[in-house]
């Protein structure tokens, strides 16, 4: 690595991006979108920050080592003034548009002007907590440090300057590192034990042709990564919400004026000093949009529970895993029937083809179902995602409740196009402790017991003067209930992706579980009139009338990673 003055280095960046130094900022237009999108991707395998990737990128240090090179003379001309003039026409320019802006947004509250203004923003070593706020907002489209590819540092833990300044830091302190310790030690027990239980030649045996083809150094590379993936799927359970992570997103001006506004109320410090990190950044590339970021104690005193109004005597109680169908339509198969019909026809209204469906036959109506997706490509490769280009499925919907954990929990929040739903976290609903733990020697799984005693025992403290930020300490192994709603296209979709055998064991264990909540309620989604009784539901599935609506990925590969 070449050694470049720091007070360089930062003006370098700082061409790039708004801030080379805090822990949010904003990147600016002299990074192409494709390249914020190829080092946000890193975040998925990469622990670095997306500024280290982008100064690679500029050094040459991304794909061979530049060896001696004087980076200060190759990057000068990006600092100098000769060189990076604005012409007086391009100023103005310019100024007039944000006059423009502050007429008509400012004034007028014109906000789909703001609609219009995507913003690229980085967030370094916040916690899963902030990472949670951001994906409720429906139109931020991020990617976040990967849990599976990823071996969180036990040092880089969340302490939240509340709580640490208060009778609690003992308590927080001892339970953050207690579950990181347990953390790493599971991580190692975990790859010894699956090593054991699946040795190469056992896992060479379920590859496909493209990996048993490949040179053996490069089949035993991708072995050690998908045993390593494996274990850190386990040992993540132990990762509490206090484990930092870096995360990149893109959202919108207006949408980004709300949450700056509805987060400088927030009851967590950490979610209102990102607040002011995100209104000083984003404000920089889009200064004439972001004029109504004042806090909004509306939206704050919802964030705050209400003050605890609303609350009851605590009652919760402990669950396992499992999916409830809160709603759906039960004309669901007329009604996306004709909304299909009223789609692919010239003229009339809805209530009309309503009329017309409601004299057909159920074999009638699945043979619409069957034309419709007869050209779909259900193989794993080249999928066409969607049951329509329309969005005809998603006005028939669905709400359900999947109760999981919370690292689960974490994946089904990234589904955003549906509208989602969840309290705090807590252990007192239980702990879904994975199951390959039962196989494994005494002393490791008392590592998880034990560590998991520590943390509840402290979120009951903490919770008693700080009930959000006791969440800190909860780890993801925490059971949790998320409500969602959706259509049916987003819900076909969802389970195509989440099914895939290379997934997470946990989520794609609900997975399968909201599938077949979702086939009994509605037997039609699979060709039946009336769910088979009596059946496994993989035989109820393989046995389908009808193909290719709802689709689910039932293949094994050995290793889910």
């Amino acid at each position: 690595m070449v050694d470049v003055n720091p007070e360089f280095k930062k003006r370098i960046l700082e061409v790039f991006v708004t801030s080379a130094e805090d822990p949010i900022y904003a990147v600016r237009s002299t990074v192409p979108p494709e390249m914020f999108g190829a080092f946000g991707s890193y975040f998925s395998r990469n622990p670095k920050d997306f500024r280290e990737h982008l100064w690679g990128a500029l050094t040459g240090q991304i794909e061979e080592e530049r060896g001696d090179v004087d980076i200060e003379r190759e990057l000068s001309w990006l600092v100098d003034p000769s060189l990076r003039q604005v012409s007086d026409a391009i100023k103005a320019g310019v100024a007039r548009s944000q006059d423009f802006f502050r007429r008509w947004y400012g004034k007028y509250s014109h906000k789909s002007i703001a609609n219009t203004v995507w913003l690229p923003l980085v967030a370094t070593r916040v916690s899963q907590l902030f990472a949670r706020e951001l994906a409720y907002d429906q139109l931020a489209f991020f990617i976040e440090q990967s849990t599976r590819y990823v071996r969180f540092d036990p040092e880089e833990m969340f302490r939240d300057a509340d709580v640490m300044a208060s009778r609690h830091a003992e308590a927080y302190e001892g339970a953050v590192t207690t579950l990181a310790r347990a953390y790493i030690s599971l991580t190692d027990a975990a790859v010894a034990h699956y090593k054991r239980q699946i040795p190469f030649d056992k896992w060479l045996e379920v590859q496909p042709d493209s990996v048993r083809t490949k040179k053996e150094k490069f089949q035993r590379a991708d072995y050690d990564r998908q045993v390593r993936g494996k274990a850190l799927d386990v040992s993540r359970f132990l990762l509490p919400q206090a484990a930092r992570t870096n995360i990149a997103w893109i959202l919108d001006a207006r949408s980004t004026e709300s949450d700056i506004a509805a987060w400088k109320g927030h009851p967590i410090k950490e979610m209102r000093e990102a607040a002011e990190l995100i209104e000083k950044h984003a404000g920089e590339l889009a200064p004439s949009l972001l004029n109504h970021t004042e806090r909004n104690d509306y939206y704050g005193d919802k964030l705050r529970d209400y003050g605890g109004a609303l609350g009851f005597v605590h009652d919760t109680v402990q669950f396992s895993k499992g999916v409830h169908v809160v709603h759906y339509d039960p004309d669901g198969l007329d009604n996306f029937v004709a909304h299909v019909l009223k789609r692919h026809n010239r003229g009339g209204t809805f209530e009309q083809r309503a009329r017309q469906v409601k004299e057909m036959s159920f074999a009638e109506k699945m043979e619409v179902l069957r034309r419709i997706v007869a050209n779909r490509n259900t193989k794993i490769a080249g999928f066409d995602e969607w049951l329509s280009m329309g969005e005809e499925a998603d006005l028939v919907p669905v709400t359900i409740a999947v109760r999981t954990d919370i690292g689960a929990i974490r994946d089904w929040r990234r589904h955003q196009k549906w509208d989602r739903s969840e309290a705090l976290y807590t252990l007192d609903n239980g702990v879904h402790r994975p199951p390959m733990l039962d196989e494994m020697p005494a002393d490791t799984q008392r590592i998880f017991d034990d560590a998991i005693l520590v943390a509840h025992n402290a979120e009951r403290q903490i919770r008693r003067d700080f009930p959000h930020q006791a969440q800190y300490v909860v780890p993801m192994a925490a059971m949790h209930e998320i409500t969602m709603r959706g259509g049916l296209d987003q819900l076909q979709y969802m389970l195509w992706t989440r099914t895939t055998p290379e997934g997470n064991w946990s989520y794609r264990k609900d997975a399968f579980n909201i599938a077949e909540a979702a086939v009994r309620a509605m037997p039609w989604l699979l060709g039946y009139e009336r769910c088979p009784e009596g059946k496994p539901f993989l035989q109820v599935y393989e046995e389908a009338p009808l193909k290719g609506f709802l689709c689910l990925r039932t293949e094994e590969t050995g290793l889910h990673t």
